[in-house]
């Protein structure tokens, strides 16, 4: 697939999304989305840092997970961009801390606790039945988890709407890191 294909199937994806943003109710979404992720990470004794985002444009908000992490003794952070080709980093973040806007305008935790995620939740434009992500092109998270994965096996979950499955096989390039998992209102599905 050429790279003018991957930026049209981008623009696609990306309408698609914020369709189903403006059309079903955030109440409708969240509470299914929160029920299914907070069952599963009863079971994930092993993860103990959640690498969230904090949601721009028409991206599903991760932050209303935050609550019953805390509750279970679990840190949640922020990924932050250092440079255009570098894996992000994450800083220690709940709600009511320090925010700053960092690059992209996307707001970042104002501290110093770089924190390592045992589990990274991320944004996305489509994925399909194999895993494949298809993001907003930087490479940022496919860089992130291949060298978080040098020192220990960070788990990498998707969050999206359910019909932002593809049911034809998405591009995938050498460089390319499959999901481990998605995390819709209708459940969580392994890859």
């Amino acid at each position: 697939m050429s790279e003018t294909d991957k930026v049209q199937h981008r623009k696609i994806a990306l309408s698609k999304r914020r369709q189903l943003h403006a059309d079903i109710p955030h109440n409708e979404y969240v509470a299914s989305i929160r029920h299914y992720f907070n069952e599963w990470i009863l079971g994930e004794k092993a993860v103990s840092v959640i690498g969230l985002y904090y949601p721009v444009n028409s991206e599903i908000n991760p932050l209303n997970l935050i609550d019953y992490l805390e509750t279970q003794g679990k840190i949640t952070c922020l990924p932050i961009v250092i440079g255009k080709n570098s894996p992000l980093i994450f800083k220690s973040w709940s709600p009511g801390k320090d925010i700053v806007v960092g690059h992209y305008g996307i707001p970042v935790p104002d501290n110093d606790l770089i924190v390592t995620p045992d589990l990274v939740i991320c944004p996305l434009l489509a994925y399909d039945a194999n895993g494949t992500r298809l993001g907003y092109g930087g490479g940022f998270y496919d860089r992130t988890i291949s060298h978080l994965r040098r020192n220990k096996q960070t788990r990498y979950m998707g969050l999206a709407f359910s019909e932002q499955k593809s049911y034809h096989d998405l591009p995938s390039e050498a460089h390319d890191v499959p999901l481990d998992a998605v995390l819709t209102e209708t459940g969580i599905s392994n890859f």
